[in-house]
């Protein structure tokens, strides 16, 4: 898919929030988050949910910070006698067939300010716990996983997807963070203001801490050259959202990361040229989306 006019030079609209979120909210920042909702359902090869649960049987579902609400409504359709909450810190876009949803409401606001306060979001409440990418704007993982053991029945599953921040080549060694400058940067910046960049690899952890069994974790790769596409097509739209970072992603994330260190505009300029450097196609170069499960024990 081409990149669409401006991804890049546009001046982006933001959150006006207190929760963290460092990526734009902007119409352009939604059509980048349905591609790549897109994009990562091929990736997983059409598997969305990735918990053992059945059509019949949740009863309640929350997507957290559902965004465009795509995944939402895709819960809304493929569980049609299950109340489907959809919560964001931005209003959702809507669509027209959320008229006819009468299974699908969206919240806007502050799940880790509301849960347990809003009547649609009790303790105890759900049947199953859905969320993905929350890597740049949740700082606080481990009180987050422990209110999603809390919101659910004993009995039920959670689920949540996100990136590695780190690069791999086909060896399985990991690029050294210090070789790429602007990845040093980021992440400095990051963990200043609480968020963890590897939550990919570190929900597992926060799962288990929480009290979460049955815990499992698939990890998927995306590739940085297209040569790998013959052997693995369903990364095809993934590895082109990725090469050069065609959508901007890391082109508007890299001033917000790295806001707290104070630099300046001529070396935040530099780290965004580095960045399109370092993620153009290479042979070997991957980097990892993982899903992790955890179930609440029983009573």
């Amino acid at each position: 898919m081409a990149v669409p006019a401006g991804m890049i030079s546009r001046s982006p609209t933001y959150h006006d929030t207190e929760a963290g979120y460092i990526l734009p909210n902007d119409p352009a920042e939604h059509t980048r988050l349905i591609d790549q909702a897109n994009s990562l359902v091929a990736l997983m090869k059409g598997r969305i949910i990735h918990a053992p649960i059945t059509s019949s049987g949740p009863k309640t579902i929350l997507d957290m910070g559902c965004g465009t609400g795509i995944v939402t409504r895709y819960l809304a359709s493929h569980f049609p006698t299950s109340q489907i909450y959809g919560i964001d810190l931005c209003q959702v876009p809507a669509e027209p067939t959320d008229i006819t949803s009468k299974n699908l409401t969206f919240i806007r606001g502050n799940f880790r300010k509301m849960a347990g306060k809003d009547e649609r979001l009790q303790w105890g409440s759900l049947d199953f716990f859905f969320s993905r990418l929350l890597l740049d704007g949740m700082t606080d993982w481990p009180g987050y996983v422990k209110d999603a053991f809390t919101m659910l029945k004993p009995g039920c599953w959670a689920e949540m997807g996100d990136y590695v921040e780190d690069c791999f080549y086909e060896d399985n060694h990991i690029i050294p963070r210090e070789a790429w400058e602007w990845q040093k940067a980021i992440r400095e910046g990051g963990f200043k203001q609480g968020l963890d960049l590897d939550a990919g690899w570190t929900i597992k952890g926060y799962m288990e801490d929480a009290g979460f069994v049955d815990i499992q974790r698939w990890e998927y790769r995306v590739p940085y050259w297209r040569g790998a596409l013959k052997e693995r097509p369903e990364a095809t739209r993934m590895t082109e959202h990725a090469i050069g970072d065609k959508w901007g992603l890391y082109w508007h994330m890299i001033p917000k990361l790295v806001e707290p260190l104070g630099l300046s505009e001529e070396v935040v300029e530099g780290y965004r040229r580095d960045m399109q450097r370092d993620l153009a196609e290479e042979e070997g170069k991957y980097q990892v989306v993982t899903v992790t499960i955890g179930r609440k024990p029983e009573a």
